[in-house]
C-alpha cells in the first residue's frame, strides 16, 4: 500500500487517468468501486467523453488539461492509443510528481519501453501494462469493470524500476480482479502478435474476402455462427488497431509469414485434392486447439465447464443462472456460444471445482436441458 496514503486500504492516494475510453474507463470504474485509490482525476481530449466518465463512475473529477490531471498524482495511467503514448509521456514527464508511477495500457510494449529507457529519469518510475481484455464496443459507453475480471494483465517494468514498485501495482490490479503477469516486452510482443494481433487481421481479411463479391446480400443472409464469431473482433476500434499494427509490425509480419505458409499448405491439399491431407491438417489443428484452456495456463485455476444447449428464447440465461443460484452453486465463468452449425445455441458455464461442475450438469439435466462437460 502507499505509505503516503491517508487510508491504509488505498494503494495510491491520487491517480490520474489520461484517456477515459473503453479500457481506461473500465480500469477507473474497477479502482473506484473497490476503493483501491483515494481519488481519480480524469482527462480526455473529448470533453463529452470526460463528462460521461464522471457519470459512469470511472473518475471522481475531470481536469481541463493533461498537466492539470497529473498534478500531484502518485499513479498516472495512460489509456491512449499506442502511437500517442510516447508523445504524451514526453509532455507529462517534466510535471510528474517525484516518485510517481506511470503505466500505460497499450497492446504493444517494446516500442514504448524502448522510448521509456531514453526519456525516464530516476525520480519517476514506469511499468508498461497490457490488460488482455476488450470488447467490440468502443468508448466510455462500453466501459465495464467486468472486462478486467480474471483477465491476464501483462506488466513490463522498466530496467530501473524497483521491484517493490512493480509488486505494488501488481497487487492493486489483482485486487481489481485481473491476473498480473510480468514479462519482458519483446516476449510479450512476439506472443501477442500471434494470438491477439494476427487473429484481428485474419478476421479483417476474411471479411474483405467476401465484402466485394456479387453475393453480398446472400452472404449477409446466410452468414452463420462460424462466420460471425470468427469475425466479431473486427468490430473493435480501427484507430486502436492501426496503432497496434504499426508499433508491432515486425512481430506481426513474422506471424503473417507463418500464417501464409499454413494457408499455402491447405491450398495445396485442396488443389491435389487430398482428402487424407485435409483431414490430417484439420485434425492437427483441432488437437492443438483443444489444449488451449479458456483461461491462461499456470496463471489461473482450472475451470470445469458445462455446455448447455438452449433455444433462442427471452430469459433463458436468467433461468440457468437462477437455477444455480437457488442451488447454491457459484459461477466462475460464463460465455454465450453462437455456433449453430456445430451444436445449436449453447452457453458455457465454468466452475472452479469438478464437484460443482457435476452438480450443475445434473441440475440442468433434471430440468430437461441437454448438456456436456469439458475442462
Amino acid at each position: 500500500m502507499s505509505e503516503n496514503s491517508s487510508n491504509s486500504n488505498y494503494f495510491y492516494r491520487k491517480a490520474a487517468l489520461v484517456g477515459t475510453g473503453l479500457i481506461g474507463g473500465s480500469i477507473g470504474i474497477a479502482l473506484r468501486e473497490k476503493r483501491l485509490v483515494e481519488e481519480i482525476t480524469g482527462y480526455d481530449r473529448d470533453p463529452e467523453t470526460c463528462a460521461q466518465a464522471v457519470k459512469k463512475g470511472a473518475v471522481d473529477k475531470t481536469a481541463a488539461s493533461v498537466l492539470e490531471a497529473i498534478q500531484g498524482a502518485d499513479l498516472i495511467i495512460l489509456a491512449v492509443p499506442v502511437l500517442s503514448t510516447v508523445d504524451l509521456l514526453k509532455e507529462i514527464l517534466p510535471s510528474a510528481a517525484k516518485g510517481a508511477l506511470i503505466t500505460d495500457v497499450g497492446s504493444t510494449k517494446a516500442w514504448i519501453m524502448e522510448a521509456v529507457e531514453t526519456l525516464l529519469h530516476e525520480e519517476i518510475f514506469f511499468v508498461g501494462g497490457h490488460p488482455m481484455a476488450g470488447s467490440e464496443d468502443s468508448g466510455i459507453k462500453g466501459a465495464d469493470p467486468a472486462l478486467l475480471e480474471n483477465a491476464i494483465y501483462v506488466l513490463t517494468p522498466g530496467s530501473n524500476t524497483p521491484e517493490q514498485v512493480t509488486v505494488r501495482l501488481s497487487n492493486m490490479l489483482e485486487e481489481a480482479g485481473a491476473q498480473p503477469l510480468v514479462l519482458d516486452s519483446l516476449t510479450h510482443d512476439r506472443v501477442v502478435a500471434s494470438v491477439s494481433h494476427l487473429p484481428h487481421l485474419t478476421a479483417a481479411a476474411l471479411v474483405q474476402s467476401v465484402a466485394g463479391t456479387d453475393d453480398i446480400e446472400l452472404v449477409r443472409t446466410l452468414a452463420a455462427g462460424g462466420f460471425r464469431d470468427s469475425t466479431r473482433i473486427i468490430l473493435g476500434n480501427p484507430d486502436v488497431w492501426r496503432d497496434i499494427c504499426i508499433s508491432n509490425r515486425w512481430a506481426l509480419l513474422a506471424a503473417l509469414k507463418r500464417y501464409k505458409e499454413s494457408i499455402n499448405s491447405l491450398e495445396k491439399y485442396l488443389t491435389l485434392p487430398s482428402a487424407e491431407a485435409i483431414e490430417e491438417y484439420l485434425q492437427q489443428a483441432r488437437d492443438y486447439r483443444s489444449t488451449i484452456p479458456h483461461r491462461g495456463r499456470g496463471i489461473l485455476p482450472d475451470i470445469f465447464n458445462v455446455i448447455v444447449l438452449v433455444r433462442d428464447a427471452p430469459g433463458v440465461l436468467g433461468k440457468l443462472t437462477t437455477l444455480l443460484g437457488e442451488a447454491g452453486i457459484n459461477i466462475d465463468a460464463i460465455e454465450i456460444l453462437h455456433v449453430r452449425e456445430l451444436a445449436g445455441g449453447s452457453i458455457r458455464i465454468g466452475f472452479r471445482s469438478k464437484e460443482n461442475q457435476q452438480k450443475a450438469a445434473n441440475l440442468f439435466n433434471e430440468k430437461g436441458y441437454r448438456t456436456h462437460t469439458s475442462e
